[in-house]
C-alpha cells in the first residue's frame, strides 16, 4: 500500500481533486465550474474536518506519567501524582507478600463436599444467598486435570484424592502496560472520550517460570490443559484476599475479580481507590476558609476535599520474560519429546530473545496443548490424533507478551517520530489517529469488552501502518484516521469476500462445493500480516523469524507425510484460524475458530485472535461508512447531518451501538443449552457445533457457534448477525448502568454501561447473577455464561442481533445440495434435522429442502407465538421461524423438547405489529385481520372506478340527439383524461383502512347481521379527475370555479341515471355535490371527487398584478392537485419497494395520535420521514463488504429509526431532503440550504418549524412535463422557464408544526425511543412496551385545561391516550374465542360506528340509504376551537380516541397590554403592578365559558390545571410566608 504525500496541504488537495466529479456534459465552461465547485467543496470539507478533530483530540486527551518529572508536571493531569502515590502504595503491599503454598482452596466459596474442609469467608455471604451452597462452588473458573483429579472421585487411577497444591514464593514483579505506559501515553483518554466510565489503568503481574529456579511459580508442563491459567487464577483470588484486608482498605479501596479481554478463563483484578473524606470538619472558621479557596485544587498537596472518582487499576497476570543473550537462543529442542525444555524467541529488533519455560514447538498454531482426561494417561507425544488448539495456545502467547508489546508501541512511536536525540512531545500523529480510532469504535460498540478492539489491538495495528510506511510520518491524524480505515475495510481478513461467494445460497438453491474446498479457497484469499521487525520489511521480518525457521525445521524432522501440513508459519497460522464456515447449510462446520492474522515480529502470538467473525464483519462495514462519510459520498441533508459538519458528527459524536443497529433482536436462554460439549473421554457427540470447546472454552464456543449456526440456516436472508457483548451497550450520561441502586455502595463506582462481570472480593455489593454467584467444580455441570453480566437478576441469556435483508428472507423454500454430494446432503439434514425431506422440484430434480410456509405442528413453538397477517412484510419474512427451529434443535437439551418444556424464542417487540396488523394464526382469521388485504381491496375498487370513469366518459355517437351528435353514457361535455389517487388508502397509509359498507354497495362482513352503522368512520377515499384539454373552459375565475361545479353535478347526474337504466349495484348510498367536492358510494367504499382543472392554474400564472387571495388560491390548488399526486405517486413507490415501511408509517401516525398531536404534525410528513429513513442515499455498489446504511427490514427497527429522526434531527439548522428517485441534483441542493439558511435568519428562529424538502416542493412545479407521477421513476422534471435558480419551500409543513409541537413531539420522541430501548435491554416479554403510546399522568398535568368529550362521541376506546389497548389474544371472558390484536378490535368497533347511529336490519325490509359518508363530530369541533381560540391556546386531541381535548396557554397572550375598546374581548384589568399601556390581561375564566359553551353539545366536563391568574395580594402574603 503507498503512503499519501507528505506534504498535509499537497495531500488535502489531492484528496479534494480525487473526489471531483468528471463532467460528462459537452457544455465546457459549465462543467469546468461544477468541477471547480466540487473542488472546492471537498477541500473546504477537509480542513473543516480538520479543525474539528483539532479540537476534540485537545479536550479528550489525558497524560498520566508513571515515572513523573518536571518536564511532564505542565501538560500531564492535575491528579497524576495521585496515581502515582496509588501505585507506589499498590507496589509496597505486592512486594511485601508471604512465601505460602497455594491450593485450589484458596478460591472456595462454600465447600459443603470439598476435600480439606474450607471456610466461608466474611463477606461471602451474599453471593451465597444467605445459606449454604449443596455443590462446591468456587470464585473462578478450575478445569485443568490436576484440579479435576483432586476432587473427590476425580482420580481414575487411585481411590485417594490427590490433592494439588503448588508453591508461591511471594515475588512478583509489577510492571505498567498498555496505554498508561506508552510513551505519551498513547491511547489513554479522559472520562468524556471513554464513554463516560473512568479510564482503567493496566499493571501486568509477573511471575516468574521455569525449571530449576525456586521463585518460578510455573514450570514443566503447565502449558497444558489449563494448568497454568489455573494457577493464575488461583494466584489472582489470593492477592485478592490479601489486598482487600481491612489494614490495606485505607491504600488500596475495593477489590473485585473481572476478566481479561472478557475471555471467562482469565481472571483479573480491578482496583477502586478509596474516596478521599474532608478532614477539616471539626477545624475553625479560618480553616475552612483556606479549604474554600483550594476546592478547585486537585494537586497531591495539602488536604483534599473533592471526593470524585478519577481511575481505576486493572491487574493482569502474566509471566516475566527473562532475556539471554542471541548465542544461547539456539539451545534447544524442536520436537514434542522435550517438552520440559524451555524455549526462546527471538524478539524484534532480533539482537535479543526472551526465554520462557514452554517449549517453542508447543506455540505453534497446530499444536494441542488441551487434551482429553482420558488421553492424557497415555504416553503419546505427537498431536495426530489431538485437535489443533490454536486459541488455548495464543492465551498462553499472551500471557509472555504483556511487556514485549507495550515495548513493541513504545518502541515504534520513538523511532519514527523522536529518534535517538530528539525530545519527547506530549503527543505524535500516533496518539491523534489512536485516539480518534478509539472514539470512532467506542461510539459504535467495537472497543472495550468481549470479542471487541482493545485500544492495543488498535495501536498494533497503526504500528503495523506505520512500519510498512502505509502511514507516513508527516501524515496529519486525519489522513492517517482515513488511511486506517482504506487499510481495515479493504483487507481480506477472513479470506471470505471471493471465496464464499459460490457458497452463498441464492434463491433457494446450495452450491456444490465442498468444505475442503472452501477452505483451500478461503486459506489461499486470506490476509494475514506480520508486524516488521525494526530495520526491515515485513517478507524480510517473516524470512529471517526464528519462529518461523524452527518450524521449517520441524515439519522436516516430522514423519507425518499428510499433505494438507502447511509448508511454512504464517500458512500454518492461516489453516489453524481458518474453518469452513459460510452462509452455506450444505457445508458442514462444527468448530468456530475462525480470526483475522496479525502476527508480532517473533511470529508467536496472533494479536486479533480474540476477534470473531461477526466482528470482523460489522467493524469493516463500518470502516467502509467511515470512508464514505470523509470523502463526502453521503448526500448533504442525510439522517443526523449537520451540513459541512456532517462528517464529524456522524464519525465522532453520535452513537450507533448494538441496541440501535439491527432489525431484530433474539434472547437465547442458556438455562437450557446442552452441557459442555467436550472431547475429553473420547466419547464422540453428534453436533453441529461445540468440537472447539477445548480451543475457545465453554463460553466462547458456545457463543460462536450460535452466531456461527445462525449464519449457515439463515444465509442471505440476513446480512449480519452479531452477539450481544460486553462494551457493545447503551452509553448512559452518568456512566452508570440502568439497574444500579443508590444502596449499592460497594460497586457503584465500577458499574457502568459495559456491564462486564465485576464481582466483589469482601465486604458488600451488588448481589451477582445466578451464574456468577460461582462455578461449579466439575465443569460440564454449569449452564454456560453470558458475555455480558445480566441485568436485575435475569436468566442468563445470549442476545443476538440480525439484520436483515427484506428480499431474500421472504423465501420459504431452502433446497439441499445434489443426492451425489453426500457430504453437503449430510451436512444438510446436519443442520436442519427432520425438517429437510425429499422433495421434487419442477426441474426434475430430487433433492432434500425445507419448506417454510407449511402449516406447523400443534406442539410447535411457532404456533404458540402470535403470527399476524404481514409477517412476511413486517416481521423479516421467515426468519423468525428459520431461528426458532434453530435454537430448539441444537441449543435446547432433547429431554425438555420432549417434554414440551422448551422456552419460546422470539423477536422482540414483535407484539408492537399488533396495532397495525391482525393475528391470521387463528383457526377461522377475521376477515379484518390482514390490513394489506385490506388496502389491496379498496385499490381495486379505486381502479375499477376509475375505468368505469373513463370508460363511460368517452363520447359517442347518440341519434336521438341528431344526425352524428356525440355524447358521453355520463352526460359529460368533456372526457376524463385520468382519475388520479390521493387517499393514504390507496398508498398502504391508512391506520384504519377503510371496509365496505354495506350501506353503500358493500357486502355485509358477517360480523354482526342485526345492526349496521349509519355513517363511515372515517374520510372518504379522495381521489381528483383530470378532463382533456378544451378551449371550452372559461376565462375568469368565478366561472371557472362554477363550471368545476357544474362538472360535478353533471357526473352525480350521469351516475344516478346509470344506475337506473343498467342497474349498477356497485353504486349505492346517498350521492351529496357540494360546490367543490363530490361525495360517492361505490363497492362499499365512500369516495370524495375532485376536479383539477390545469386551465385555472394557467389563468392564475398569467395574471400580470395578482392579487393576495389569487396567490393563496394559486398556491392552495398546486398543493392540493399537483404537490398532492406527486406525494401519492412518491409515498406508494416507497411503500411499493419496501413492504414494511407502510406498517412504519402507519404506525407512526398512530404514535403521534396517541400522544395527543393530531393534524398537528401532517400525516404527509410522518410519510416523508418514514420515506427518508428508508431511502437514505447507498450510491455505489458494495461488491465485498454489507453496507451499514440498509433500510430498516422490520417495523420495530423502522419505527426506532423514525423516532431516532423525529428526536435528533436539527430541525433548526438543517433541512430534511427526501428524495427517494435522486430528482434533486446537487446545484438544487445547493439552493435548498442557501434559501434555508436565508429564511431561518440570523437568530435560527424563523420559517417553518420542521424543514421537509420533497421532489415536487419548488416553485414552478406545475410546468413539468412528461409523466404527472414522480414515483415511477418515469417522471422527467424541466424546467421549462431556463432558469435553475427555483424556489424551494416545504409544502405540507410550511404551516405546521408549530415550534411549541415539534419541540414538544422530539421529547416525547426520545422519551419513548429510550423506553422501547430499555424494553429490549431488559427482555420485556409482556406488553410493557405499549407505555411509548400512551401518555403519562404527569404529562397530563402538563396541560393547562383538560375538556371530556362524551362517550357517544368516541367510537373506538382501544386507541385512547391514556389506557391503550394492547392485548393480543383469546378474550379472556370466553377461552374458545379467538386470538384478536388490538388493530382488530378497534377496526370492529370502527366499523360498526357510533351506537347511536346504527340501523336495525331486517330480512323483509330495505333501510333507508341516508349513511353520511363522514363523521367527525370531534375534528369538527377541534376546527372551531383553534380557529377562533387558536391565539390564546394550543389544543390537542386524539384523531382516533377523541375522550379528551387538551389545551396549554401561550405565553405570550397573558402579557398585560393597552386597553382598547374595540379589542376587549376575553380581557380583564390588572389587579396589581399596573404599568404604563399594561391595564388589561387575558381573562381564562370567560375563554374556558366560551369554550365549554362551544362544545356544549359533546363536552362533559372541563377540568382547569392552570387558570393564569396573577396571585392576589392574600395570596402573595401566604406564598411569602
Amino acid at each position: 500500500m503507498a503512503a499519501f504525500p507528505s506534504n498535509e496541504e499537497d495531500a488535502n488537495l489531492m484528496m479534494a481533486a480525487s473526489q471531483a466529479h468528471i463532467p460528462t456534459d459537452k457544455a465546457t465552461s459549465k462543467s469546468a465550474d461544477s468541477t471547480s465547485n466540487s473542488n472546492t467543496d471537498a477541500l473546504a470539507r477537509s480542513n473543516l474536518l480538520r479543525l474539528e478533530t483539532t479540537e476534540l483530540i485537545k479536550e479528550a486527551t489525558l497524560h498520566l506519567h508513571p515515572n513523573g518529572n518536571d518536564s511532564s508536571i505542565h501538560y500531564e493531569a492535575k491528579w497524576a501524582p495521585s496515581v502515582r502515590g496509588y501505585v507506589s502504595n499498590l507496589s509496597s503491599v505486592l512486594g511485601a507478600l508471604d512465601k505460602c503454598t497455594l491450593s485450589p482452596d484458596v478460591c472456595l466459596i462454600s465447600s459443603s463436599s470439598a476435600s480439606g474442609g474450607g471456610v466461608k469467608e466474611k463477606g461471602m455471604e451474599q453471593l451465597n444467598g444467605g445459606g449454604g451452597v449443596e455443590s462446591t462452588k468456587y470464585r473462578v473458573p478450575l478445569q485443568s486435570d490436576k484440579f479435576l483429579k483432586s476432587l473427590p472421585g476425580g482420580s481414575t487411577t487411585t481411590t485417594a484424592t490427590t490433592p494439588w497444591t503448588f508453591p508461591f514464593s511471594g515475588k512478583v514483579k509489577i510492571v505498567p502496560i498498555g496505554s498508561y505506559a506508552h510513551i505519551g501515553n498513547a491511547g489513554l483518554t479522559n472520562r468524556h472520550a471513554n464513554g463516560n466510565v473512568v479510564p482503567t489503568l493496566d499493571l501486568a503481574v509477573l511471575v516468574k517460570g521455569g525449571d530449576g529456579d525456586d521463585d518460578a511459580f510455573v514450570s514443566g508442563k503447565d502449558y497444558l490443559n489449563h494448568r497454568y491459567t489455573d494457577k493464575q487464577n488461583i494466584l489472582a483470588v489470593h492477592i485478592a484476599k490479601q489486598l482487600s484486608h481491612k489494614k490495606h482498605r485505607s491504600q488500596i479501596g475495593s477489590v473485585h475479580l473481572t476478566r481479561v479481554f472478557g475471555d471467562s478463563r482469565k481472571v483479573a483484578l480491578l482496583l477502586t481507590p478509596p474516596t478521599i473524606e474532608n478532614d477539616d470538619k471539626k477545624k475553625g472558621k479560618d480553616k475552612k476558609k483556606k479549604r474554600k479557596r483550594s476546592d478547585t485544587d486537585d494537586t497531591d498537596g495539602g488536604k483534599k476535599t473533592k471526593n470524585k472518582l478519577r481511575f481505576h487499576v486493572r491487574l493482569i497476570f502474566g509471566v516475566e520474560q527473562e532475556q539471554q543473550s542471541q548465542d544461547n537462543s539456539n539451545h534447544h529442542q524442536n520436537d514434542d519429546d522435550s517438552m520440559d525444555t524451555e524455549g526462546s524467541y527471538g524478539n524484534f529488533n532480533d539482537t535479543q530473545s526472551f526465554q520462557s519455560w514452554i517449549p517453542i514447538s508447543r506455540l505453534f498454531p497446530n499444536r494441542s496443548n488441551n487434551r482429553g482426561a482420558v488421553k492424557l494417561s497415555s504416553t503419546e507425544s505427537t498431536d495426530v490424533q489431538h485437535r489443533p488448539t490454536p486459541h488455548y495456545n495464543n492465551a498462553l502467547s499472551e500471557s509472555l507478551h504483556l511487556e514485549s508489546t507495550t515495548n513493541l508501541i513504545s518502541d515504534t512511536i520513538s523511532n519514527i517520530f523522536f529518534g535517538s536525540n530528539a525530545v519527547a512531545t506530549p503527543t505524535t500523529t500516533f496518539h491523534e489517529t489512536l485516539l480518534l480510532i478509539k472514539i470512532w469504535a467506542l461510539q459504535r460498540g467495537l472497543l472495550r469488552g468481549h470479542d471487541s478492539f482493545t485500544t492495543t489491538t488498535i495501536a498494533l495495528i497503526l504500528v503495523y501502518l506505520y512500519r510498512t510506511k502505509t502511514i507516513g510520518k508527516r501524515m496529519g491524524s486525519v489522513q492517517a484516521f482515513t488511511t486506517f480505515m482504506k487499510f481495515w475495510s479493504e483487507a481480506d481478513w477472513l479470506g471470505e469476500d471471493n471465496a464464499t461467494a459460490a457458497a452463498t445460497v441464492s434463491s433457494g438453491s446450495t452450491p456444490s462445493i465442498s468444505a475442503g474446498q472452501l477452505l483451500a479457497r478461503k486459506m489461499k484469499r486470506k490476509s494475514a500480516f506480520v508486524i516488521p521487525a525494526d530495520g526491515k520489511n515485513e517478507s524480510q521480518t517473516v524470512a529471517q523469524c526464528p519462529q518461523a525457521r524452527h518450524y521449517r525445521e520441524d515439519i522436516r524432522g516430522s514423519s507425518n507425510d499428510d499433505e494438507n501440513v502447511p509448508m511454512t508459519l504464517l500458512d500454518c497460522y492461516k489453516q489453524c484460524f481458518t474453518t469452513a464456515s459460510s452462509s452455506s447449510s450444505s457445508i458442514p462446520n462444527d468448530c468456530s475458530s475462525d480470526s483475522p492474522i496479525l502476527l508480532d515480529p517473533t511470529m508467536t502470538i496472533n494479536y486479533l485472535a480474540r476477534l470473531s467473525p461477526s466482528f470482523v464483519r460489522e467493524s469493516r462495514a463500518e470502516a467502509y461508512a467511515a470512508l464514505r462519510c470523509i470523502h463526502g459520498q453521503e448526500r448533504d441533508g442525510g439522517l443526523g447531518s449537520s451540513g459541512s459538519g456532517g462528517a464529524f458528527r456522524k464519525l465522532f459524536l453520535e452513537t450507533n451501538r448494538f441496541w440501535t443497529r439491527y432489525d431484530a433482536y433474539v434472547r437465547i436462554p442458556l438455562s437450557v443449552v446442552p452441557k459442555m460439549v467436550s472431547q475429553r473421554g473420547g466419547k464422540k457427540v453428534d453436533r453441529v457445533w461445540g468440537f472447539d470447546v477445548e480451543d475457545l472454552g465453554y463460553d466462547e464456543s458456545v457463543c460462536r457457534s450460535v452466531v456461527d449456526v445462525l449464519h449457515r440456516a439463515l444465509g442471505d436472508r440476513i446480512t449480519a448477525v452479531r452477539l450481544f457483548t460486553s462494551g457493545n451497550g447503551d452509553i448512559r450520561k452518568d456512566g452508570t448502568s440502568s439497574n444500579q441502586s443508590v444502596e449499592n455502595v460497594g460497586t457503584k463506582a465500577i458499574e457502568d454501561s459495559d456491564q462486564s462481570y465485576n464481582i466483589p472480593v469482601r465486604g458488600t455489593g451488588s448481589p451477582p447473577s445466578t451464574s456468577s454467584c460461582g462455578f461449579m467444580a466439575e465443569p460440564g455441570g454449569r449452564s454456560p455464561e453470558p458475555p455480558v453480566r445480566p441485568l436485575n437478576h435475569d436468566e442468563p441469556c445470549l442476545v443476538v442481533g440480525l439484520r436483515i435483508d427484506p428480499n431474500a428472507s421472504r423465501r420459504v423454500v431452502d433446497r439441499g445440495p445434489p443426492a451425489e454430494d453426500v457430504e453437503g446432503s449430510n451436512a444438510f439434514v446436519a443442520l436442519w434435522g427432520d425438517i429437510a425431506q425429499l422433495r421434487r422440484f419442477q426441474d426434475g430434480a430430487i433433492v432434500r429442502a425445507v419448506v417454510w410456509n407449511l402449516a406447523s405442528p400443534k406442539n410447535s413453538i411457532a404456533v404458540k407465538t402470535p403470527q399476524f397477517s404481514s409477517m412476511d412484510r413486517s416481521m423479516g419474512g421467515i426468519v423468525e421461524k428459520v431461528v426458532q427451529h434453530i435454537v430448539k434443535l441444537h441449543f435446547t437439551e432433547s429431554k425438555l423438547v420432549k417434554k414440551g418444556k422448551a422456552k419460546q424464542v422470539s423477536f422482540e417487540l414483535r407484539n408492537m405489529v399488533g396495532l397495525v396488523d391482525g393475528v391470521s394464526s387463528s383457526s377461522k382469521p377475521s376477515p379484518l385481520s390482514d390490513s394489506f388485504s385490506l388496502h389491496k381491496n379498496v385499490m381495486s375498487a379505486f381502479d375499477s372506478l376509475a375505468e368505469f370513469l373513463r370508460q363511460n366518459s368517452v363520447a359517442v355517437i347518440d341519434n336521438s340527439l341528431g344526425t352524428d351528435k356525440k355524447s358521453s353514457k355520463l352526460g359529460l361535455p368533456l372526457k376524463i383524461d385520468e382519475v388520479e389517487p390521493l387517499s393514504p388508502s390507496l398508498r398502504y397509509s391508512s391506520l384504519f383502512p377503510p371496509v365496505p359498507h354495506p350501506l353503500l354497495g358493500g357486502t355485509d362482513l358477517g360480523t354482526d347481521k342485526r345492526k349496521v352503522s349509519g355513517a363511515v368512520e372515517g374520510s372518504p377515499v379522495l381521489i381528483q379527475i383530470r378532463f382533456e384539454g378544451s378551449s371550452k373552459w372559461p376565462s375568469s375565475l368565478s366561472a371557472m370555479g362554477a363550471a368545476k361545479c357544474a362538472m360535478l353535478i353533471q357526473l352525480a347526474d350521469g351516475i344516478e341515471k346509470l344506475k337506473q337504466n343498467e342497474n349498477l349495484d356497485e353504486f349505492d348510498g346517498p350521492i351529496d355535490v357540494t360546490p367543490t367536492y363530490l361525495d360517492i358510494g361505490y363497492r362499499g367504499y365512500s369516495w370524495r371527487i375532485i376536479v383539477r382543472a390545469d386551465q385555472e392554474l394557467r389563468m392564475l400564472k398569467s395574471l400580470s398584478n395578482p392579487t393576495h387571495e389569487a396567490k393563496s388560491l394559486r398556491l392552495s390548488l398546486i398543493n392540493r392537485h399537483v404537490r398532492g399526486s406527486m406525494h401519492h405517486s412518491l409515498i406508494h413507490a416507497v411503500h411499493t419497494r419496501h413492504p414494511s415501511s407502510s406498517l412504519v408509517s402507519r404506525l407512526a401516525h398512530r404514535w403521534v395520535a396517541a400522544h395527543m398531536l393530531s393534524d398537528m404534525i401532517p400525516q404527509e410528513a410522518i410519510e416523508l420521514i418514514v420515506a427518508k429513513i428508508y431511502t437514505e442515499s447507498q450510491e455505489g455498489a458494495v461488491s465485498k463488504i454489507q453496507s451499514m446504511g440498509m433500510p430498516p427490514s422490520t417495523v420495530a427497527a423502522g419505527f426506532f429509526r423514525f423516532l431516532q429522526v423525529l428526536s435528533t434531527h436539527d430541525w433548526a439548522n438543517e433541512p430534511l431532503i427526501v428524495d427517494p428517485q435522486s430528482h434533486i441534483t446537487a446545484h438544487d441542493r445547493g439552493l435548498i440550504m442557501s434559501q434555508f439558511n436565508s429564511i431561518r435568519g440570523p437568530d435560527v428562529n424563523k420559517g417553518p418549524a420542521m424543514y421537509i424538502i420533497s421532489p415536487a416542493d419548488y416553485d414552478g412545479v406545475e410546468e413539468m412535463t412528461g409523466s404527472k407521477v414522480v414515483g415511477d421513476g418515469s417522471a422527467e422534471l424541466v424546467d421549462t422557464t431556463g432558469s435553475l435558480e427555483r424556489v424551494w419551500s416545504p409544502t405540507y409543513t410550511s404551516k405546521f408544526p408549530e415550534r411549541v409541537v415539534l419541540h414538544r413531539a422530539s421529547a416525547l420522541a426520545k422519551c419513548s425511543l429510550d423506553h422501547l430501548t430499555s424494553c429490549i435491554v431488559n427482555g420485556s416479554s409482556g406488553s410493557s412496551w405499549v407505555a411509548a403510546f400512551q401518555e403519562s399522568a404527569a404529562s397530563l398535568t402538563s396541560y393547562s385545561a383538560l375538556l371530556r368529550v362524551d362517550s357517544p362521541f368516541v367510537t373506538d376506546t382501544g386507541c385512547c391516550s391514556t389506557n391503550a389497548d394492547s392485548f393480543i389474544g383469546a378474550s379472556k371472558q370466553d377461552s374458545n374465542s379467538e386470538v384478536t390484536s388490538p388493530f382488530e378490535r378497534s377496526l370492529l368497533k370502527r366499523y360498526s360506528g357510533p351506537k347511536d347511529l346504527r340501523k336495525k336490519m331486517y330480512k323483509n325490509l330495505v333501510l333507508e340509504k341516508s349513511t353520511l359518508h363522514e363523521w367527525h363530530p370531534v375534528k369538527s369541533l377541534i376546527s372551531r376551537l383553534r380557529s377562533k381560540y387558536g391565539e390564546y391556546a394550543v389544543f390537542f386531541y386524539n384523531e382516533f380516541s377523541p375522550d379528551i381535548i387538551a389545551m396549554i396557554w401561550r405565553p405570550a397572550a397573558f402579557a398585560p397590554k393597552a386597553f382598547s375598546a374595540m379589542m376587549s374581548e376575553y380581557q380583564s384589568p390588572v389587579l396589581k403592578d399596573w404599568r404604563d399601556d399594561s391595564l388589561v390581561i387575558t381573562n381564562t375564566d370567560e375563554l374556558i365559558s366560551e369554550i365549554g359553551y362551544a362544545g356544549r353539545d359533546m363536552l362533559s366536563d372541563i377540568k382547569v390545571l392552570d387558570d393564569k391568574k396573577p396571585p392576589s395580594k392574600n395570596e402573595g402574603k401566604r406564598q411569602k410566608k
